[in-house]
Order: C-alpha cells, then structure tokens, then sequence
C-alpha cells in the first residue's frame, strides 16, 4: 500500500498562494481493497497544529479546520491503515501574506511613458542566512533579479486580473541567492502588459487600467543567528529606464542590447491602494517546452522563414552571434499562403521581436509579450541563419496532463493531439479566445464551452 499525488487546493506543495477552504488530498495505490482508516496531521517548526486522529476512510481528502498564519510553512502527513497495513506520506504548504500589513510601499518613475521602468535596490548581509522571501508585484508586468539572474521560472507576471480589484502578490524563495555575505543587487524590470498596454478590437485602447508602471516588494530575513530583518521598497530605491524601448501584448518587443541603463534617479513613491493586493491566485506562466526548428525555408518571395511544426503560443529565443549594432528581427506567423509567409490574420498585433546586438554571444529573448506561431520570418540577420541558434519557448499555465488518447488513426490522433495543442496555446493564465491576433481576450463563452474538456485533459499543479 502506498500513499501517492497529494495536494493542497490541487496543486502540489504551493507556496504563497491564496488558501482559503483548505483541502488535502490525495490517492492510495494498493493490490486490493480493504476496509481502511485515515489521519491527518499538521506542523509548524516541527510542532503538532492539527492532527484528525484516525478517522474512517470515506473519501481522499480532508478539509482541515484550521486558523493559518502569514508566511508560514506548514508541513503535511498523511497516515492510512488497514487491519495489516500502514502508509504515510508527506508534503508542505507555505502561507503568503494573507491579510498581514504590507510594508513595502509602490514605487515608481517620474516619466510615466517609459517602456521599460527598472527599480533596483543594493542588500547587504555580513551574517548567513537561514531563509529568505521575496514578496512582490508589478504592473504590468514584471521580472525580479538578484546579482543578474532572473528569480522564479515563471513569466508575465503578476498575470492578467481586473487590477482595480485583484492586483496578486508573488512569493519567491531566495535563500540560495543570498547565500553570499556581502552586497546584493536587487533588481526589477516592468513592462506595460495587460495593465497600461494596448488591448482589444479595432486598434485596441491603451492605459485601460492605468498610466504608470510601478512596483512593490519586501524581502523577509531569516539569519542563522535567529535574528531577522525585512528589506521594503522604499524612497531609498533607485529607477531609470532599461533596454526595452517598445513592448506590449500584440505588439511583441523591441530590445536594444545596446543602451547601458545610466541616470539612475530616486524612487518615486505612489499613493495607490494595499487593499487590493492579494496572495496570489494564478498558477505560473511558464516555459513548458521548447520546440527545434523543423526547416529553414527560402519562400518564393525570397524571405527566410523558420518552421517549427507545430502552432504554439510562446517566446522566441536565438543565440545571437550578430556584431555591435545589427538590427535582427523575427515576425511571428502561423500559416504560409502558396509557399509565402502569411500574416493578415494577426490584424493590428505586429507580433515581431526585433533585437540589437551589442555584440555578445548568447540566448536573448523577449520578456513582456507573447506570440502565437508555427514560422518566424527572419530579416536583418548579417550571418546565415544556423537552426540550432534558433529554438520556440512553448508557455502556458503549468499543468499536468491526466488525460491522453491514442488509436490506429492517424488523423484521429492528430485531432487529439490539436485539442491539447489548443488548450496550452490558450491557457495562458487566463482561459483565451485566440493567441496570436490582436484579441487573446478571457471570453467566458469559449471557456464554457470547452472547460469540460480541459479538466479530463489537464490538472493543475
């Protein structure tokens, strides 16, 4: 007998997210059925919180009763026994800010149209640490930085949400990141996204949420000498604009490699709301896959287009091997139309993300936009196009397949196989209509229709 898939509101051992009606579930794989018992207990720090004492088996889960607390971990274990059987299993889940006063203040920049806000912050520790978290949020959309490398796995954050109501708070463990004594640099990028970016019909509107990018962050310090200390976004942080010079939804991104962020100026710090952020509610966004290229074509009008196979919404990324200054840009496209790149149906969404080099080698790609695709078509490149320099980023809200279908027919499989497609191509965060054109809306007649499908197919994590 074995305790197997236990999760906390259906995802496995999250963190900082929203936990009310706390649930723990979970399967039991055994040879035969007999007649069982199960309990449930909970820890913090290694002390008993909640425990069901044995009960009768008579369903998976348990909905424990139980008064969390704010950023806190708590620790899981499940027992189930028969008459000459015993199993356990273990997991944890970790609380966020929940209802706990926020510290950190919103911050911005005084030129409320850059496109590409950056906040940045020096930490200094002369103590090891034990543990550290960073709570954050931006809008539109942010990536978080500690000495350089991005923090989290996850991409366009803190997702799409009616801002007024819902502005959702990411938690991050950092503790391997500060290990090092001395100076950290903690470092935030914004784009516009959903929030202030264009988005909708007909040439969209702009700033439907807002007209400044801005941000919140605190950095919570556990040292081993069982002191701490809390890091807040404050008037002591410092902002200047970064090397994206134009990015939204459908318009993809333009990224100059070359521009050195310079005239680092104080923060500015907002009045805006506390009482609509929240621990977060979206799984992440995240880089599920990457795709080779299938072929290089040289189309019948002469352009050079990069066939991945199969229609996905994603990230393009290359290796750039361009000199200082060359101008390289990829234009997303689903379709060829008598051999030729197509891109009529995208309407008003550019879709493309141009890059200029500033000479170093390396993967480069865009950060705050996404794009629906099969082909890219490549131009301004001063060096043949190599494949392997070339590969698609496949993003969509993770989750785990449970459901799969395979037959003696081809073409049914294919058919199975697009509606999964469909599905990762369109669960991007939020359940869409479509992820290339200029809509990528959350329309909740599409979803209706397909939600049925979408949980025998898929699971949340």
């Amino acid at each position: 007998m074995k305790i197997s898939n236990v999760y906390i509101n259906h995802m496995t051992e999250p963190v900082g997210y929203e936990l009310k009606d706390l649930r723990v579930e979970f399967a039991v794989e055994a040879d035969k059925y007999s007649a069982a018992q199960k309990k449930l207990v909970i820890y913090t720090n290694g002390k008993e919180v909640y425990n069901t004492n044995w009960q009768d088996y008579d369903s998976n889960f348990f909905t424990p009763d139980l008064k969390l607390a704010p950023r806190t971990r708590y620790d899981v274990e499940i027992f189930v026994k028969t008459a000459d059987q015993e199993a356990s299993a273990q997991s944890f889940f970790e609380t966020g800010k929940m209802a706990e006063k926020y510290t950190g203040k919103w911050l911005g920049n005084a030129d409320k149209d850059i496109q590409n806000t950056l906040f940045k912050k020096t930490l200094t520790f002369n103590k090891p640490v034990k543990k550290a978290r960073l709570y954050a949020t931006g809008l539109g959309l942010y990536e978080a930085y500690i000495d350089g490398q991005k923090v989290g796995a996850e991409f366009l954050t803190p997702g799409c949400t009616d801002y007024t109501k819902w502005i959702q708070v990411q938690t991050y463990d950092v503790t391997d990141a500060l290990q090092d004594n001395g100076e950290h640099e903690l470092l935030f990028s914004l784009g516009d996204g959903w929030y202030k970016g264009i988005m909708g019909f007909d040439g969209g509107k702009e700033k439907i949420y807002g007209d400044q990018q801005r941000m919140l962050a605190e950095v919570h310090v556990d040292f081993e000498d069982g002191t701490s200390a809390i890091i807040n976004s404050d008037e002591s942080w410092l902002t200047t604009s970064g090397q994206i010079t134009k990015s939204s939804i459908y318009y993809g991104e333009d990224l100059d490699a070359t521009i050195v962020p310079a005239n680092w100026q104080k923060a500015q710090v907002l009045d805006c709301p506390y009482d609509v952020l929240c621990d977060r509610l979206s799984i992440p966004v995240a880089i599920e896959q990457r795709l080779p290229v299938k072929e290089v074509i040289t189309t019948p009008a002469g352009e050079t287009v990069l066939d991945f196979g199969q229609n996905h919404a994603g990230l393009m990324e290359f290796f750039n091997r361009e000199p200082t200054g060359t101008v390289i840009k990829l234009e997303a496209g689903e379709i060829l139309q008598d051999g030729n790149f197509y891109r009529d149906n995208l309407r008003n969404a550019r879709a493309a993300f141009q890059f200029t080099s500033d000479g170093k080698e390396g993967w480069v790609r865009p950060h705050f936009t996404y794009f629906g695709y099969r082909y890219l078509r490549v131009t301004g490149n001063s060096k043949p196009i190599n494949k392997n320099d070339f590969r698609a980023a496949v993003v969509y809200s993770v989750s785990e397949q449970t459901g799969d279908l395979k037959t003696n027919n081809e073409k049914v499989n294919r058919l199975f196989q697009n509606i999964q497609w469909g599905q990762r191509s369109n669960f991007v965060d939020i359940p869409t209509d479509c992820p290339q054109r200029d809509e990528r809306l959350g329309w909740t007649g599409d979803a209706d229709i397909f939600s049925n499908t979408a949980a025998l197919i898929q699971k949340r994590l």
